[in-house]
């Protein structure tokens, strides 16, 4: 999905590994980006215990884990354990985190694998988060897609809008005319 908004003033950034955490604030540091970004060790199941402000952000972006626990490969790295499993916290813990942290008509934009569309938007709207605009990522045009990217809306009226795919490569396997597009935008209406 197009960026369709100015660029950020601030941005909170949330994980709940320390060592995660830690690198982010290495590379904020690293871009001298101290002022925009805060990095917070916390976790969405106790939003109540970190710095944030509960109807405050007026978007919330997440890449939730992918697999509910029990499912997908496992690894034996417990950082990627924890970022690619619900060890820490369900897709339902990481949505109702960001209903409570978005104010009122703020949106919430996510990706997740296609086989989790079911449970993301029924998560959604148990939280008061309307489904909005939906759109599958493929590898090449006509495969099946590999990621879903969907965008809420807190308190939203109900109907969603489903967008084009994206194919990230051509049938030759370059970047998509839409791909350079995309990483050519820095978000801020500059091009590269």
């Amino acid at each position: 999905m197009r960026a369709r908004y100015d660029s950020p003033r601030h941005i909170t950034a949330l994980d709940i590994q320390p060592e995660a955490v830690a690198l982010l604030q290495k590379s904020i540091a690293a871009g001298g980006l101290e002022e925009r970004i805060e990095a917070v060790c916390g976790d969405v199941r106790d939003i109540e215990k970190t710095a944030l402000c509960a109807e405050s952000y007026s978007l919330v972006t997440m890449n939730p884990p992918y697999f509910a626990v029990g499912s997908g490969f496992r690894n034996t790295a417990q950082s990627r354990e924890t970022a690619r499993h619900e060890t820490n916290g369900t897709t339902g813990d990481f949505l109702h985190c960001a209903a409570k942290l978005l104010r009122y008509g703020g949106r919430l934009c996510l990706c997740q694998k296609p086989e989790r569309l079911a449970d993301i938007m029924c998560a959604m709207r148990a939280v008061g988060l309307e489904p909005k605009r939906l759109r599958f990522v493929a590898g090449k045009a006509g495969k099946a897609p590999f990621l879903v990217l969907l965008e809420g809306k807190k308190g939203g009226a109900p109907g969603v809008k489903v967008l084009p795919e994206l194919a990230v490569q051509k049938a030759d396997g370059s970047w998509s005319r839409e791909m350079i597009e995309i990483y050519k935008d820095y978000g801020d209406g500059t091009k590269q």
